[in-house]
């Protein structure tokens, strides 16, 4: 009986700290926040495989950084942040 005590207290306890440290730890969501989630814009040329590197240098150069190439169907795809 004093086992089954000592348990149901120690869950209970660990409950408490739990819910009273989520409180403490993650800081509320607000309006503020929401507004600065970054924003991209995405632009998805079709290229031969011989000419990846030369579109993803010029690309770079202007922002964009290389999300995906698919070499079957010859897309690739850039995202930089919305200017």
């Amino acid at each position: 009986m004093m086992n089954r005590l000592v348990v149901a207290t120690v869950f209970l306890a660990g409950c408490a700290v739990g819910g009273i440290s989520s409180q403490l730890v993650v800081p509320k969501a607000s309006a503020q926040q929401a507004a600065t989630v970054a924003a991209w814009e995405y632009f998805c040329p079709s290229m031969p495989f011989n000419a990846v590197t030369t579109v993803a240098n010029k690309a770079g150069a202007e922002g964009w950084e290389m999300v995906n190439y698919d070499p079957g169907s010859g897309m690739g795809c850039f995202k930089r942040h919305k200017m």
